[in-house]
């Protein structure tokens, strides 16, 4: 089994390496301006252009999650192998991400344009069509065995995290050393090669369904699976809790810059001082998170979760004193405490939503995380917004304050979110 969790984990880290250097990066490149001396001194792109093509194409890629999901689950109805078409997709991001990163202040307009938006186009589909088939491999591999299930959801979460780490550390160094292009580069080809990692992850005993449908793919089937799913009410409740945690998890790191700088007094560099011991606290937390899940149950240990992080960011907001050792050294602590937490949030994620996914009698799983990823996308566009209306009121004079609220919404979006979770949910069977 450890075999197989690596293997399938390696996906994880390369799907989310070049997605974290592309959104990390890209609004960077493109407002970039050559040196003095240069064919041309102005910035490669219009920031604003730029911002307009990537909210368009964020557009584009929440609603093809749930095309992809059907397609997953289409294509293993009629006995096919699922993990097939992690082959067919695998090398669609990592050649979009270079495009995005290819033109030069040598470059013609026309050119740059040309390679950003058609870079944008592969790199959105080719995460789409692979991330929903992979995610819902968790499914195939495990066999319904719910022990397995949750070690390979906690995988997917482990694999998140490790990747942002990287793109914290190792993405500015290249960065710096090597320019955007080679850095483009070498994310792309090692990226690339961990995401093959799970077709390999197929377990020794695995077998697959055999056929049960013939039948060509319909745009009224998919409407009808779409709609099945959001008349489950478990789901639904669900997407409710992940829906706080996960604009949570944006809020705070758009606002980690401002915290840094606003409330601690520091500078920009000083967010890895925050990032950091939250990584190093969570990601050796995904340890005990399939324990956490198999004691409590997903659903207990993702409200537990959600209440805890939700306490903690909340505490942020009351950062500037030197309450342990100096300001900035309580700020790395109370980061810290959300580090379990993030851990069971984003290790049981994957697991839920599986399980929920069972209750059709289609094998929808597909189509569940195809959902799942259309209505997450909309409200981390909604927690970028609100991130930037407060930083912005913070910028133009707010000072503090503004900021402080923010991580106070970061906090309440958890609360809401279990809040909701429980109106929504279905009675539970006694």
């Amino acid at each position: 089994m450890a075999r197989t969790l690596i293997l399938f984990m390696g996906g994880q880290i390369g799907i989310m390496l070049l997605a974290r250097f592309f959104f990390q990066w890209i609004l960077h490149y493109s407002s970039s301006v050559p040196p003095e001396g240069s064919f041309q001194n102005s910035a490669l792109f219009s920031g604003s252009s730029v911002g307009f093509a990537l909210l368009l194409f964020r557009l584009f890629d929440g609603a093809s999650d749930p095309i992809a999901g059907s397609i997953s689950d289409a294509w293993v109805r009629r006995g096919k192998e699922r993990r097939k078409l992690l082959l067919y997709s695998l090398p669609i991001a990592g050649v979009g991400l270079v495009l995005c990163f290819l033109a030069s202040s040598e470059t013609p307009i026309h050119l740059r344009w040309l390679f950003l938006l058609s870079g944008m186009l592969l790199f959105f589909v080719g995460y789409t069509f692979y991330a929903i088939p992979y995610w819902s491999l968790i499914e195939d591999y495990s066999q319904g065995d719910r022990d397995r299930r949750r070690l390979l959801s906690t995988a997917l979460g482990a694999g998140l995290l490790i990747a942002t780490g990287i793109g914290f550390i190792i993405s500015p160094y290249l960065v710096n050393h090597f320019g955007y292009t080679t850095s483009a580069w070498i994310c792309a080809l090692v990226g690339t090669v961990l995401m093959a990692l799970p077709y390999y992850a197929q377990p020794k005993n695995f077998t697959q369904n055999a056929s049960v449908e013939t039948s060509s793919l319909t745009v009224i089937e998919c409407l009808r699976s779409y709609i099945q799913s959001l008349k489950n009410r478990r789901f639904v409740a669900l997407l409710m809790l992940l829906a706080g945690s996960q604009m949570s998890l944006t809020i705070v790191t758009a606002a980690a810059p401002a915290v840094a700088t606003t409330l601690l007094g520091g500078s920009e560099k000083d967010v890895a001082s925050l990032m950091g011991p939250l990584l190093a606290l969570a990601i050796p937390s995904f340890v005990l998170t399939p324990w956490l899940g198999r004691k409590l149950g997903w659903q207990s240990a993702l409200v537990i979760a959600s209440v805890f992080l939700a306490l903690a960011y909340g505490a942020t907001s009351g950062l500037g004193s030197a309450i342990i050792g100096s300001p900035l050294t309580t700020g790395m602590i109370l980061f810290a405490l959300g580090g379990p937490a993030i851990a069971v949030l984003l290790g049981l994620e994957a697991e839920a939503i599986t399980d929920c996914a069972n209750e059709s009698p289609e094998g929808s799983v597909g189509t569940y995380f195809g959902m799942f990823n259309l209505f997450i996308k909309a409200l981390n566009g909604l927690a970028i917004f609100i991130a930037g209306v407060f930083i912005e009121m913070s910028v133009e004079g707010g000072g503090a304050r503004p900021v402080r609220q923010l991580m106070l919404v970061a906090g309440g979006s958890l609360l809401l979110g279990v809040l909701l979770y429980f109106l929504i949910r279905p009675p539970q069977k006694s």
